[in-house]
């Protein structure tokens, strides 16, 4: 009897003839699937079900009683079976408020089933969720939590409190999510057995969130251990992604030699385990050196590159392109690119989405080049609205000149004075606090 899921996944491959790479497909690295197979790292729930979708078996056929992966979805179906076999039905058809009466019956009958029962909550609460019924959600990894902490479940326990955090990210509640990340390091620090890979998440999750506050110093600290853990266990997750983070902090900082470093090195370990992903992040980041130091040929480059590895035109590919044409000096071009931006509310990093957002600056920048004044005035002050959520950042600043310099050429003076007032005033601000980066 083949006792791992990893043992498991790699013999139904090999029955089926499939290498690594046709298993991995699109979603997956070989180098992941990898470690899978041999039982270096287990994979999430949502990993689980891709390949068990691509190896034409359901999920359970991968799971059994001795072989229960460490997943971000955790559910043990030991004890009474079809119950939790019924609840996990509901919560998987969206019957939420059944499924809810179903845990706390079974909470209230199996007091001493309290892995199971935070498994159910852990599924629960992420399904609520994701179905954008936030408070009850979070009611239901709260229980989870606290019910792996009381049964020392520390890396479970860890595991609902990222998941947690997640949704406080959606609302850019960077504060709320920094919290729930030191707890769930706490939680982890506290387990013997330690699973690497996520260790690795859980300083990419802080890692992100110290970004967004400005806090590159303990992100920087964080990205040095996070490596230094890769090196030490040989487990590559992410380990491109957070080169291109330090690269991003470096060039922030304006320490141009360590971030054509990182940047390198973000580029090796991303081709290495074929995260395609990743390469097609960091052309992302390529471009936005190249355009601030208006190299527009570069940034074309680079948004080409992006298309490639991301095997599709995103609204990256479109934003470089667009802001490139202008910098060139071809306006109309730029100006079909650039209103191909479909803002995308799945960006909640504050750099992302301010980058996102300056895309309107642009716009309204071709535009006022084109001559549609007033379209032109129209667009930026769109732009400042969507960056306004965060009150400073250089972004912001820049949308301020934008459109005093539009008001400007206009001869209306007296709004090109609010506006560089404003933007005097931010100026002022970004120089007095160090945690402004962008």
């Amino acid at each position: 009897m083949i006792n791992k899921v990893g043992e498991k996944i790699k013999a139904t491959r090999k029955a089926l003839n499939m290498t690594q790479s046709e298993l991995a497909g699109s979603d997956l690295t070989k180098s992941m699937l990898s470690q899978i197979e041999n039982n270096v790292s287990n994979p999430s729930f949502k990993t689980l079900q891709y390949l068990a979708g691509r190896l034409n078996k359901p999920v359970s056929y991968f799971l059994d009683d001795d072989s229960l992966p460490q997943t971000n979805s955790p559910l043990n179906l030991d004890g009474n079976n079809n119950v939790i076999e019924t609840i996990t039905a509901l919560i998987d058809d969206d019957k939420l408020d059944a499924a809810q009466d179903m845990v706390s019956d079974y909470a209230g009958n199996e007091p001493g089933n309290s892995k199971i029962t935070a498994a159910l909550m852990f599924k629960l609460g992420s399904r609520l969720l994701k179905k954008n019924k936030i408070s009850k959600g979070r009611d239901y990894l709260g229980f989870s939590i606290d019910m792996y902490s009381k049964a020392k479940l520390n890396i479970e326990a860890a595991k609902a409190c990222i998941e947690l955090a997640f949704s406080y990210y959606q609302e850019f509640d960077y504060p709320k999510c920094c919290e729930l990340s030191d707890k769930a390091f706490d939680l982890y620090n506290k387990e013997i057995n330690k699973d690497p890979l996520f260790e690795i998440e859980l300083y990419y999750y802080k890692i992100l969130i110290l970004f967004a506050i400005g806090d590159i110093k303990n992100a920087s600290i964080a990205i040095s251990e996070s490596i230094h853990l890769s090196s030490q266990t040989s487990v590559y997750f992410k380990t491109g992604e957070l080169y291109r983070l330090n690269a991003i902090f470096t060039y922030l900082t304006n320490n141009t030699e360590e971030y054509h470093k990182c940047i390198e090195k973000a580029t090796q370990f991303a081709r290495f385990t074929e995260d395609n992903i990743c390469l097609g992040k960091i052309y992302s980041v390529k471009a936005l050196f190249s355009l601030d130091n208006n190299n527009w040929e570069e940034a074309l480059e680079c948004a080409k590159n992006t298309r490639i590895q991301f095997g599709r035109e995103t609204y990256i590919y479109y934003l470089i392109t667009g802001k490139a044409l202008f910098l060139a000096g071809k306006y109309q071009q730029a100006y079909e690119n650039i209103i191909k931006v479909d803002y995308p509310s799945s960006e909640k990093h504050k750099f992302d989405y301010l980058n996102m957002w300056s895309s309107k600056v642009y716009e309204g920048m071709i535009l006022n080049k084109l001559g549609r004044y007033d379209d032109a005035v129209a667009a930026v002050k769109i732009g400042i609205e969507r960056m306004s959520l965060f009150k400073e950042s250089k972004f912001l600043l820049r949308a301020y000149k934008a459109l005093s310099d539009i008001y400007s050429e206009a001869n209306d003076f007296k709004n090109a004075f609010i506006y560089l007032k404003s933007a005097n005033e931010l100026q002022e601000k970004i120089n007095n606090d160090k945690n402004i980066l962008f």
